[in-house]
């Protein structure tokens, strides 16, 4: 009668001859160690930990320059420009001890570039409906129906966007 294999032992038959080259440990242990930060980081936001056991946590992985920079780009991955970032900023600064000053002023910057977009918007759609004798304190011009401002702010958020990589650089992230 024939033997009866398991799952497990026909693929080790089959793969007895395979092995990893060091670039695909290097990059099984990358993807290893960023999944490890990434349920880090969600445990965090989810008030499952706090910032404390967050840097414990952190301290007790295999640490290297590289791996800093990727646990900083994976938190900094979450960053929001439109939303509350304090959670995000706190665990940057003091989970992952990087600077965040220049996080914080491209952040900024991007805030007072929209809100100045929309002033100017505002101003501009007032205008056009005045000359159209369209006048009072009722009168709300919708910004969605601005061409010129849904432009404006492709170009701020791109820009945001190309501030933000050179302030995470910066900041030890990729």
């Amino acid at each position: 009668m024939a033997e009866i294999k398991s799952t497990i032992d026909l693929i080790m038959e089959r793969t007895r001859h395979l092995t990893m080259s060091e670039e695909d440990r290097r990059e099984q242990a990358a993807s290893e160690f960023k999944a490890a930060v990434n349920r880090l980081i969600l445990q965090f936001l989810d008030g499952g930990i706090d910032l404390d056991k967050f840097a414990q946590e952190f301290n007790a992985m295999e640490r290297s320059a590289g791996n800093v920079g990727l646990a900083i780009a994976e938190a900094a991955r979450r960053i929001d420009p439109a939303g509350d970032n304090r959670m995000i900023l706190d665990l940057l600064r003091f989970g992952l001890n990087a600077d965040i000053s220049q996080i914080s002023a491209v952040l900024d910057g991007y805030r007072k570039a929209l809100d100045g977009e929309d002033l100017g918007a505002m101003e501009r759609m007032v205008d056009r409906l005045f000359q159209k004798g369209i006048t009072g304190s009722a009168v709300i011009p919708n910004l969605r129906f601005d061409e010129k401002r849904a432009g404006r702010r492709k170009e701020i958020e791109q820009q945001f966007q190309n501030d933000l990589q050179s302030a995470l650089a910066r900041a030890g992230g990729r």
